[in-house]
């Protein structure tokens, strides 16, 4: 990413955006491309570097978990260990597509899920 961000970008894109919807993967691009690359890769490492696995267990809300299937950037263990963690009662809602944007990739099943987990609080 810091070597090469365009490449990194239009690698990065198809595979968040997961599923075979271009005008989302050029939509999702276009964003990449529009932030300054040395702001893109401090947002990345602020993610990536940040543990919040200490705190968990101070939530107690209920919560909703959602996760595309097959998501590139979060393993399934991910889901897993909320599950595990979260204090509250947590409900896992696995979205049957790819990609890490389920608002891009699939809105409709997404809200789907929304609406069903609104309906329960």
């Amino acid at each position: 990413m810091s070597a090469n961000y365009a490449a990194w970008a239009t690698g990065y894109a198809p595979l968040a955006v997961g599923a075979d919807v271009p005008t989302a993967v050029q939509e999702f691009s276009r964003t990449l491309f529009n932030m300054r690359p040395d702001i893109s890769l401090h947002v990345c490492q602020s993610v990536f570097k940040t543990d919040l696995r200490g705190v968990l267990g101070m939530v107690h809300a209920p919560c909703v978990v959602v996760q595309t299937t097959r998501d590139v950037s979060v393993p399934a263990s991910v889901t897993a260990y909320l599950k595990a963690h979260l204090s509250g009662r947590t409900t896992i809602e696995p979205l049957p597509t790819e990609g890490h944007l389920p608002h891009d990739s699939a809105p409709s099943l997404l809200a789907q899920v929304l609406c069903r987990a609104l309906a329960r609080f």
